[in-house]
C-alpha cells in the first residue's frame, strides 16, 4: 500500500516556508545563545584568573622579588612574608568516611588531592515511601552511599594510600586494616593464601578497576555515579568490621551485610561539582565545571586551627573537653589566622608562594552528625553539634552549622596561572581576595 500525499498549494507552500525560517530561526538563536554565553563565561574566567595572578605579581614586586625568583618555590616556603598563616597539616582520605592518611606533601589532580576518596561504601539501596530510586535527570540508582552517619563503626577502619607492589608486576593497592578484626579470605595480594588477618588489600591498578566485571550506579546526595565493585574481599572485611563492633557494643542494629566496595572507574566516572557555588575563575579550560570525586560536594575541604579554638574554648567553658580536628575530617588546615573562622570570608588564596596553586573558596560546609562520632572508637556524642548551634548556625535554619570551607582548585594555564600543583606542610598561605561568607542556598539534607 502506498500512502499518497495531496499536492501542496501555493498557500500551503508559502506556510511550510515560513513554518522553515520560524524554526531554524529559533535553533540557531539557541545554538548561537548557548555558544555565546560559553564565550563570555570563559573571557570572564580569564580576566578573573589574570586579576589574581596580577595580585600575587604585585604583592611580589612589593617584596622585591623578580620573575626569575619565583620558581618552584612551595618548597622552600618562600612565600608572602606580610602573611603568618601556614599549612599545618595535610590529610588525604582513600576511602570515603574511613580513616585519613597524614601527610607531608601533596599533589592535585582535577578531582582533587591525588588519591582523595577515590573509593566508599555501599548497600543496595532500598526505596521507601518517602524516597524514589531515581534521581531527576540521572540513570537508575542500585547502590546507595554509606557513612559514618549511618555506621559509625567505619570511623575504625584504616585506609593506606595506593602502594605499588613491585614484585607484582607493579600491582597498585590499597590496604584496609583494622586491630581488632580477623577474616579468612583468598587474596592474591599476600603471602599465604587464606591466612586469618586483620587486613586486605584492593587491587587499584587503573587497568584492573577497568577490567573489574561488576559496576553499579551509585547514589551519591543528589549524584548518581558509576562505579565499579572491587570484589569480595573488601566487602566481606568491613562487613565483619561492623558486625564485630556491633557486638563489642551490644548494638542488635542492622550488621549491613550487604555492603560492597567500589571505586571511580578512570577516565569512566564523571561528577562536577555544583556551579551556583563556583566562581568563573575556577571553571577548566573548556569552561566546564571542576571535577569531584566520591566527597560530599566539592573536591577540598580547608579548616583552621583558630576556629577549632573557638570552638574548644567554648566547650571548656560548659567544662567539656577538647575535640580533636580529625571530628571534621578537612584535607588541608591552617594556622596563624587572627581569629576563629577568618576562613568565612576568604575567597581566593595561594599556597606555596607565588608559583603556588590558586584555591577558590566556595561556600561554607555543612556539619552533620558525623562530626559527633570519635574518629578512633566509633563512640557517639552530642558535640560538637549541640554547642555549634550557638553560635554556627548559619543555614536555613537551626540544624544548619558550619564548620570549614569548601574549596575548589584553579586550574593551571601557561603564563595566566600558577605553574605548581603541589602544596607541603610548612608552606604559607597568602589571601587573596575577601568577600562575604557563602552559605547554603537550600536546606541542608540529612542522610
Amino acid at each position: 500500500m502506498v500512502l499518497q500525499l495531496p499536492p501542496i498549494k501555493g498557500s500551503d507552500t508559502s506556510s511550510i516556508m515560513m513554518f522553515s525560517i520560524v524554526v531554524t530561526t529559533v535553533v540557531s538563536t539557541m545554538f548561537f545563545s548557548s555558544y555565546r554565553n560559553r564565550i563570555q563565561r570563559l573571557i570572564q574566567c580569564h580576566a578573573q584568573r589574570i586579576h589574581l595572578m596580577s595580585l600575587t605579581r604585585k604583592d611580589m614586586a612589593a617584596n622585591g622579588e623578580s620573575e626569575s625568583e619565583r620558581g618552584n618555590d612551595n618548597a622552600k616556603n618562600n612565600g608572602d612574608s606580610k602573611t603568618d598563616i601556614t599549612v599545618s597539616g595535610i590529610f588525604i582520605h582513600p576511602v570515603k568516611s574511613l580513616r585519613p592518611v597524614s601527610v607531608n606533601s601533596t599533589k592535585f589532580s582535577n578531582l582533587g588531592l591525588e588519591g582523595d576518596r577515590t573509593l566508599m561504601v555501599v548497600r543496595p539501596y532500598r526505596s521507601s515511601s518517602t524516597s524514589t530510586s531515581t534521581i531527576s535527570g540521572k540513570p537508575l540508582q542500585s547502590h546507595r552511599f554509606l557513612t559514618q552517619r549511618q555506621c559509625p563503626a567505619l570511623a575504625t577502619i584504616d585506609a593506606s594510600l595506593p602502594t605499588v607492589l613491585t614484585q607484582q608486576n607493579n600491582k597498585v593497592v590499597i590496604q584496609l586494616s583494622h586491630g581488632g578484626t580477623t577474616l579468612t579470605t583468598k587474596s592474591d595480594t599476600v603471602e599465604d593464601e587464606g591466612e586469618k588477618k586483620n587486613k586486605v588489600f584492593i587491587d587499584v591498578t587503573p587497568k584492573s578497576l577497568k577490567s573489574y566485571p561488576v559496576r553499579y550506579y551509585a547514589g551519591l546526595w543528589d549524584d548518581v555515579v558509576e562505579v565499579v565493585d572491587v570484589g569480595d574481599d573488601a566487602a566481606a572485611f568491613i562487613q565483619q568490621v561492623i558486625k564485630t563492633y556491633n557486638n563489642n557494643n551490644d548494638d542488635d542494629g542492622d550488621d549491613y551485610d550487604d555492603v560492597r566496595v567500589v571505586s571511580l572507574i578512570p577516565n569512566v566516572t564523571n561528577r562536577e561539582a555544583d556551579g551556583r557555588y563556583v566562581p568563573s575563575a575556577a571553571l577548566n579550560n573548556l569552561g566546564s565545571l571542576p571535577q569531584v570525586a566520591l566527597s560530599d560536594g566539592f573536591p577540598i575541604l580547608i579548616a583552621s586551627e583558630e576556629s577549632l579554638n573557638e570552638l574548644n574554648g567554648r566547650l571548656a567553658k560548659k567544662g567539656k573537653g577538647r575535640l580533636p580536628m580529625s571530628r571534621f575530617r578537612p584535607n588541608i588546615v591552617v594556622k596563624g589566622l587572627k581569629k576563629g573562622f577568618d576562613e568565612d570570608e576568604w575567597r581566593a588564596i595561594q599556597i606555596g608562594g607565588k608559583s603556588g596553586p590558586i584555591f577558590h573558596i566556595v561556600k561554607g560546609c555543612p556539619r552533620c552528625k558525623q562530626s559527633c562520632t570519635d574518629q578512633v572508637t566509633g563512640e557517639l556524642d552530642v558535640e560538637p553539634l549541640e554547642t555549634l548551634k550557638e553560635f554556627r548556625a548559619l543555614g536555613k535554619n537551626v540544624e544548619d552549622v558550619y564548620f570549614g570551607q569548601n574549596v575548589v582548585l584553579q586550574p593551571t594555564i601557561t603564563g595566566l596561572s600558577s605553574s605548581s600543583t603541589s602544596i607541603y606542610v610548612g608552606d604559607q598561605v597568602k589571601i587573596l581576595t575577601r568577600g562575604d561568607p557563602i552559605w547554603d542556598m537550600d536546606t541542608v539534607q540529612a542522610e
